[in-house]
């Protein structure tokens, strides 16, 4: 980050935030698995889980609505907060791994499309 980009945690804050939702969803799935294998188990508040999952999905909504001054397209919102709107859904109403897995699928592509436009918009 140069001296002139006073917001360049705005670039990352997408991405990272997305890869911490997944993390806090598939992640900690993988430690209970690999716990249980070596036989050690371990209670996990299932509301506190989702609500990390949906907090760095909404975080990431965030990051897109800030890259929406950069290159002034809408789609990538819509896109990223239908997503979340999903992963939210998923989480506290109805869960379905293939609903879920898409859900994380379209906030990637909100994230990689804002980052796209973000890329053209400075070009």
């Amino acid at each position: 980050m140069h001296s002139g980009d006073k917001a360049g945690w705005s670039r990352w804050l997408p991405g990272a935030a997305t890869v911490l939702s997944m993390a806090a969803c598939y992640g900690t799935l993988a430690l209970i698995a690999l716990l249980g294998s070596m036989g050690i188990v371990i209670a996990v508040n299932d509301t506190i889980w989702a609500g990390a999952i949906v907090a760095f999905a909404l975080l990431a909504v965030i990051g897109i609505a800030i890259g929406l001054r950069v290159h002034g397209k809408a789609w990538p919102l819509l896109l990223g907060a239908s997503a979340a709107g999903i992963v939210t859904y998923t989480m506290f109403i109805n869960y379905d791994r293939s609903v879920e897995l898409a859900g994380f699928a379209l906030l990637c592509a909100a994230v990689a499309w804002d980052w796209l436009l973000r890329r053209r918009g400075k070009a």
